[in-house]
């Protein structure tokens, strides 16, 4: 009998980077990612770190990100703030904010999940030319088309209300989810879908119960990014909600900066925290399914 060969070592050693196969390239990546994580994360922990000095230590150890002496009186300041001065509270401004973007990430998605399945199953003239166009216009400028918008939105009388910013979000919004739901889409077994349909599901039933489901990782890719746009979209919120009481986080932001009364500084750091705290916990909620998202499909078995 033929004796079976052990395994000369372990496959996936032969995969990646090792410090022993290569140390220099290994110490380099290595250096290029810290110094990645530090360039990122280093505004973002000093401004935190303004929000929480007083104003004694407020210009000492500039370059620190540790404050000699720490207070939550700037949180507190900033939500009275933006409640006497500009007559708006942040939970107004996340309301705002958030009845906006939900609402264009929900349609975008919808409309961009229904496009997808038609271009990943169906085949008809001109499929191709029809989603190079759609993918196409996701390269125009926004600001581009902010006046024809601008009068579009007048004649339709929907300025100062959450339509005239929710239409373009979601215009905007779904080139770049169809190009990342088809690409998905084209990736689920077609056997799966025609047994479904051989039980008697139609077109609808099996986007709804079967795709969908099999393509939540890159819903929530198209989630996250979507969100991170559309949150933090300034032009538009600015032009087309001129009303204080409808305006989004951004708008009320640069109101807080440039308004006419002295904001110390401390004050101003604490509001800009208030309105990094929700992005953080998207990016946290979804992290898992948007790394599953991001990666799917890049090694093939």
């Amino acid at each position: 009998m033929r004796r079976k060969r052990k395994p000369s070592g372990d496959r996936t050693a032969s995969y990646g980077i090792s410090y022993r196969r290569n140390p220099g390239f290994f110490i380099l990546t290595r250096i290029i990612i810290l110094v990645s994580v530090i360039v990122i994360l280093f505004p973002i922990l000093y401004i935190f770190s303004l929000s929480l000095r007083t104003e004694k230590t407020m210009y000492q150890d500039t370059f620190f990100i540790v404050p000699k002496a720490v207070t939550h009186k700037n949180y507190i300041a900033a939500w009275e703030y933006a409640k006497v001065r500009l007559n708006v509270t942040f939970l107004q401004m996340f309301r705002n904010s958030i009845i906006c973007t939900v609402s264009a990430i929900v349609l975008a998605i919808l409309f961009a999940s229904l496009g997808s399945f038609s271009f990943s199953n169906f085949k008809f003239k001109g499929k191709e030319l029809t989603f190079t166009t759609i993918i196409a216009s996701y390269v125009v400028p926004p600001q581009v088309l902010l006046i024809p918008l601008f009068f579009i939105m007048k004649r339709l009388g929907i300025l100062n209300n959450y339509l005239a910013v929710i239409f373009p979000y979601m215009g905007f919004s779904i080139p770049i989810a169809t190009l990342i739901l088809r690409s998905f889409f084209e990736q689920i077994p077609h056997e799966i879908k025609e047994a479904a349909k051989i039980d008697g599901a139609r077109d609808f039933q099996v986007l709804l119960r079967i795709v969908l489901p099999l393509a939540a990782p890159a819903i929530a890719s198209c989630i996250i990014l979507l969100f991170l746009e559309t949150w933090n979209e300034f032009i538009y919120a600015l032009v087309f909600l001129q009303n204080p009481e409808i305006q989004t986080i951004p708008v009320a932001i640069a109101r807080i900066a440039g308004g006419k009364f002295r904001l110390p500084l401390g004050t101003y750091g604490a509001a800009i925290m208030i309105t990094v705290i929700p992005v953080l916990v998207v990016f946290m909620l979804f992290q898992k399914w948007f790394i599953a998202g991001m990666t799917m499909g890049a090694v093939k078995g």
